[in-house]
């Protein structure tokens, strides 16, 4: 270069990184050899390319003074273009990438004349693009947005960027006042990041910058889409490079806090960050499902993020959690971390009044006799009416979902508390998959227990059921509490582990003498009545007491306003105030137990029964409606059991016992000798947790997964196919009011009533059939209660 050159003054210099384009590269710099405007300069950074790029740039520099080349080791083009800034001498700049091209000789020249006359810091004007589809072409002019105004502030133009979206981040589309940029320099980090540096860089130049405006141009220039890094299409290869986006939050951050501003500008941050993420995400879950867990894996290249990512997978993923556990499965960022297990949270919505309620309040003193320290997480409180727990055991309350701040509160207590494993007992929660995928991300281990048994869904809930494989897959271990489940589980590939419910050592109630010579029943349980069945127990009741007068039934649980109403009008409406007691509940329920003679179950589904386990403990008989699966009652000792649903039976092997005072009393003796048989042959409660803790402190510890049934399984999707096409076409059930019911009721009994003085097939059931029409149409005008 001449001294003439060198002093020659420089209106517009061209920034232009170039790594491996030889492909695109000629057509790039020849736009700029036939650019009519003298007065600029084209300053080639040759970023290490492998290719044929740097002979291109140099074939160039050598036909034209205009260029000025550089040739660097690979550094990323933030990098390159931080060189190429740094020996920019134009009074303003415009930034070129090597795949794309000036649309005209005259660009330069337009561009240099609007940069003076409206002689604002940050200048756009309008592009056109070009090399992909119509579809892809309109979502990238969507992000840059058509706007033509002015900004005057720092601020307000970073706001309008980052936050708003209202103008896209691209430098491509843009002339920059040179000493400007020049001053962001010494705050560009040497950071290896291809992906996303327009993001960092022009950051930095708006906070610098007073004023920004954008006119309305003809296209100045011509944007290949579809062959940088950020928008060609994702593959496990360039993943990781791209997800470096990633890292730009905590490079500005860093920026701020020197500056001293990182509180003015937090919200910002936080939108943009989340602005990143869902780009980052969106790459991630184009991949394939064979190549996604690595994918995944790269969105936590920031460890400062690890938070954001996962709310925003929540955010995102929320109706689709089955989609997110096959993309995350086997990714590392699910892997916990190996460690002691000293500290356990146990995780139920509530802690009162139920059997799962009452497993946890068994449950908690033995951890704390292992020597570990509990702390219980719920969504409710309500102490009057939870079971007693150790002072010791510390509560923590969780908002009941995630739009309420969950996840945050989440990582709050499980570190505040130093939690190393949190055991998870809502096994069907909407919330479950990502109360694990916070407590993973967490590096804690994670466990579900469920309460129920897999063959309550196929009935109840069909659709769930074909998810569950796949969301249970986020946890270390699931707990079972019967074999057929163990075997369930295991063969569609979960880690399963059969631990049965703790069992107390001796009754909290000492069998009690009774005040009268009355025989009491005892149904406890939750007023239910698809799993439960309270209905059909109130009919077994009224049964017992028509044949039986010294009896008194008691019926205890909690349920809906509906259920208790229900009751009450059963026992008004049949007479049997004085034999049928609704209890309520109590924590102390089981004290009914100490002056039972039987007890009535008439649950349809149980994985292991409580109310079950403290019969035996107090030695009293139980009927019930068989139960499959459930390890209690296989030996058959102590029980009678029935067909589900068999009211008459039910009620017929409880006449039978309370008028036998010697087979009650034999089937009370072998109800202990039950209990304690199980006691033996099956591991304690305690000893299995002891077992399951010991593996997952392993650091070589690994779900069983490899008995995964691929047979079982096709066998057992081809069921769900069948059941969910059955519910879908079958006819809509009307819930009637009770109202409504009262109605049918009455109707039913006055026409049962005539029957008997006027038979079917009779000519005076014809005549009496149209009086009772009649009738009927009368007491619905006319009677309302």
């Amino acid at each position: 270069m001449t001294e003439q050159q060198k002093n020659k003054e420089i209106a517009i210099s061209v920034i232009v990184p170039v790594h491996n384009v030889d492909s695109y590269l000629d057509e790039c710099l020849s736009s700029l050899h036939f650019q009519s405007l003298e007065s600029a300069e084209f300053i080639v950074i040759d970023d290490g390319s492998t290719d044929k790029s740097g002979k291109i740039c140099d074939e160039f520099a050598s036909k034209d003074s205009r260029f000025k080349v550089i040739h660097q080791e690979n550094k990323g083009t933030l990098a390159a273009r931080k060189t190429a800034f740094a020996a920019a001498r134009g009074k303003w700049c415009v930034c070129l990438d090597g795949d794309d091209k000036l649309p005209f000789n005259r660009v330069l020249e337009i561009e240099a004349a609007l940069a003076n006359k409206y002689d604002s810091d940050i200048l756009r004007f309008d592009m056109d693009v070009f090399g992909s589809t119509p579809e892809k072409i309109q979502g990238y002019l969507s992000f840059r947005n058509q706007w033509y105004e002015i900004i005057n502030t720092p601020y307000e133009i970073i706001n309008a960027v980052f936050s708003q979206g209202t103008i896209g981040w691209g430098m491509a589309d843009k002339i920059y006042r040179t000493s400007i940029v020049k001053r962001t320099l010494p705050f560009v980090k040497d950071t290896f990041l291809i992906c996303g540096t327009d993001c960092y860089q022009f950051f930095l130049i708006c906070y610098f910058s007073s004023t920004f405006q954008s006119i309305k141009t003809e296209p100045l220039y011509s944007y290949r889409m579809g062959c940088g890094i950020s928008t060609s299409p994702p593959n496990v290869n360039k993943i990781n490079e791209q997800s470096k986006i990633l890292l730009i939050p905590s490079l500005l951050r860093q920026f701020l806090e020197s500056e001293r501003q990182e509180e003015k500008y937090q919200s910002i941050l936080n939108k943009l960050t989340y602005r990143l993420l869902d780009a980052a995400i969106n790459r991630a879950s184009d991949l394939p499902t064979s190549d996604s867990a690595a994918g995944f894996d790269s969105l936590f290249v920031n460890p400062d993020l690890r938070d954001f990512v996962i709310d925003s997978l929540i955010q995102k993923y929320w109706s689709s959690p089955v989609l997110l556990s096959q993309k995350i499965k086997g990714a590392c960022f699910l892997k916990a971390k190996s460690k002691k297990i000293k500290t356990i949270g146990i995780f139920y919505h509530r802690v009162y009044d139920g059997g799962v309620e009452r497993v946890i309040s068994l449950q908690i003193p033995q951890f704390l006799e292992m020597g570990l320290k509990v702390v219980l997480f719920t969504e409710e409180l309500k102490k009057e009416l939870e079971y007693d727990l150790p002072s010791t055991t510390e509560r923590v309350i969780l908002p009941p979902s995630f739009k309420h701040g969950r996840s945050a509160k989440w990582r709050k207590y499980l570190k505040e508390h130093n939690v190393d494993l949190l055991i998870h007992h809502a096994a069907h929660s909407n919330n479950l998959f990502f109360d694990g995928l916070v407590t993973k991300s967490l590096g804690v281990r994670f466990c579900i227990t469920t309460h129920e048994i897999s063959s309550l869904f196929l009935l109840d809930k069909c659709n769930y059921l074909s998810q569950f494989p796949y969301l249970y897959h986020i946890a270390d271990a699931l707990i079972v509490l019967n074999t057929m489940d163990l075997k369930f589980y295991t063969a569609l590939g979960i880690p399963t582990f059969y631990i049965a419910n703790p069992i107390q050592s001796s009754p909290l109630i000492l069998n009690t003498k009774k005040s009268n010579n009355k025989k009491n029943l005892v149904w406890i349980a939750r007023l239910e009545q698809f799993q439960k069945n309270y209905v059909e127990a109130l009919d077994i009741f009224k049964l017992v007491c028509k044949k039986m007068d010294d009896v008194i039934c008691h019926i205890v649980g909690r349920g809906q306003p509906s259920d208790i109403e229900y009751i009450t009008h059963f026992i008004k409406t049949n007479g049997l105030q004085k034999k049928i007691i609704y209890e309520g509940f109590t924590p102390n329920s089981h004290k009914f137990l100490a002056t039972a003679d039987v007890q009535l179950i008439t649950s349809s589904f149980e994985c292991f029964p409580m109310n079950l386990i403290e019969a035996k403990q107090y030695g009293i008989p139980v009927v019930l409606y068989e139960l499959p699966y459930v390890e209690l009652v296989k030996d058959q000792k102590g029980i009678i059991s029935v067909p589900q649903h068999s009211v008459k039976e039910a009620a017929e092997a409880i006449l039978e016992l309370l008028r036998n005072d010697s087979k009650r009393e034999a089937l009370s003796l072998a109800s202990k000798q039950s209990l304690d048989s199980f006691r033996r042959k099956v591991p304690s409660h305690i000893r299995s947790w002891e077992d399951i803790i010991i593996k997952l402190e392993s650091t070589e510890f690994t779900p069983p997964h490899q008995f995964f049934d691929p047979d079982w399984n096709n066998f057992w999707q081809t069921l769900l196919f069948f059941q969910s096409e059955n519910k879908r076409n079958k006819p809509e059930i009307i819930n009637l009011s009770t109202y409504n019911r009262k109605k049918i009721e009455r109707y039913e009994n006055c026409l049962s009533f005539l029957l008997i003085f006027f038979p079917p097939q009779t000519l005076r059931y014809r005549l009496i059939k149209k009086a009772a029409r009649r009738i009927y149409n009368f007491m619905k005008k006319y009677v309302t209660d």
